[in-house]
């Protein structure tokens, strides 16, 4: 019986069956055979995407391939969220007034978090590498939900080829008091961009990409757990294209 269909034996219950507790337990123990640590880790990041736990959001998982993630430090890295203003005043005025207000009062939280997780992304027949910048915050009323704003800035492959240049952007605006009901976010896809626009898309790219290269050999930069070996969309990169920002 091939791996991804085999549950534990033949007769055990299946792992979407185990309650969540059970798999976090399994999971805790590591000492299964990775693929079954696979199967279980991919059921409960299902689930806790399904219902919003933690950091996880479908945007930035699913047809992704994560093959870094850097930690940023609010006291250090000022120049790093100074860079989002002038973009958010390019790009956020369509947002409504609710969602950028949220934008704002997120980034001048000092209790926030931020990440960037850089990717390989496949979309139909597109390839694209890029990045998303992402930030959040514990809701204060439940640790394990978060409040979230994610920005996604990618460069398409063609030929084997990458540019160096941004073909996308994505906005995610993700208040956990709105996506608590019906998974309420508000969302912006963005793929003409020239002029101003693309001098500003460039700017944050630009200066993500440096941050990348300085950042890559420093230890506590990484952000790594143990769980990531064993979850599809983290992992080696699927394809590095000629003329990669991320060598």
């Amino acid at each position: 019986m091939a791996a991804e269909t085999l549950t534990l034996d033949a007769q055990s219950i299946r792992p979407e069956d185990l309650s969540t507790g059970t798999l976090m337990r399994e999971l805790g123990l590591q000492r299964r055979p990775a693929w079954v640590l696979r199967k279980l880790m991919n059921v409960l990041e299902q689930r806790r995407q399904a219902k919003g736990l933690g950091w996880s959001r479908s945007w930035n998982k699913v047809g992704l391939n994560v093959f870094r993630t850097h930690v940023q430090r609010i006291d250090q890295d000022t120049d790093y969220f100074q860079a989002l203003h002038p973009f958010l005043d390019r790009f956020l005025p369509k947002a409504p007034v609710e969602f950028r207000e949220f934008v704002r009062d997120l980034l001048g939280d000092p209790s926030r978090m931020a990440f960037t997780f850089y990717h390989n992304h496949e979309c139909g027949e597109d390839q694209y590498e890029g990045m998303t910048l992402s930030i959040g915050r514990r809701v204060p009323a439940d640790a394990t939900k978060r409040d979230r704003f994610d920005l996604i800035l990618e460069d398409r492959r063609l030929d084997g080829f990458v540019d160096g240049n941004v073909d996308r952007i994505r906005i995610y605006i993700c208040p956990w008091y709105r996506y608590r009901k019906d998974k309420e976010y508000y969302s912006d896809s963005i793929t003409e961009l020239s002029g101003d626009d693309l001098a500003v898309a460039q700017d944050i790219f630009q200066l993500c990409v440096r941050k990348y290269h300085e950042w890559k050999e420093i230890k506590d930069r990484q952000w790594s757990h143990w769980s990531q070996h064993y979850i599809d969309y983290f992992g080696p990169r699927s394809f590095i294209p000629m003329g990669t920002s991320f060598s």
